[in-house]
């Protein structure tokens, strides 16, 4: 069996980064939205800084052997505390290889360290693999925590407290 390839996560904040999480987020867009009309990822690729910056979350990237893998993101809602995960994008070659469970617990772990006590996320009912990936980790059905017009949108959440959020339970 090969060893898993090494993945770097970059915190987003140079133009260079901002215009490759764009990049990915797009690709993300025109190939693996469920319901591309109903999501706002059209206004983030216009302004990512307001969302996914400062006081308002955070945009990271993966990388591997200087190849961008994917992207990620958190940023605030309504409710206090909680922190919604945000624009987890795998590229197709390097789905399997764990960089979307890696990415995922760096961003759980950089919301708690931002200060976050909670993270909450949506997504489609038919996207049963990262369902599956995110209940693996310990994510928990929880009520809708922002408007969304389509039914099929399921809602999960962590508790950033807990000290299972530090490691989630995932092999």
């Amino acid at each position: 069996m090969s060893a898993l390839p090494t993945f770097e996560q970059i915190r987003v904040e140079q133009t260079a980064h901002w215009d490759a999480f764009v990049a990915l987020m797009r690709e993300y867009a025109s190939s693996d939205l469920n319901n591309p009309g109903l999501s706002s990822i059209h206004g983030d690729m216009l302004h990512p800084q307001e969302r996914y910056s400062g006081a308002n979350g955070q945009a990271w990237l993966i990388q591997c052997a200087a190849q961008w893998v994917g992207c990620g993101a958190f940023t605030t809602t309504r409710e206090t505390g909680l922190a919604e995960l945000k624009r987890l994008y795998v590229r197709p070659p390097f789905r399997g290889l764990n960089a979307s469970r890696q990415l995922t617990l760096h961003l759980i772990k950089q919301a708690r360290a931002a200060g976050f006590t909670r993270m909450g996320l949506s997504t489609w009912r038919s996207n049963t693999v990262a369902l599956a990936l995110y209940e693996r980790m310990g994510f928990t059905a929880i009520p809708a925590f922002k408007n969304h017009p389509d039914p099929d949108l399921v809602y999960l959440g962590m508790n950033l407290t807990a000290l299972d959020a530090v490691t989630p339970h995932t092999p």
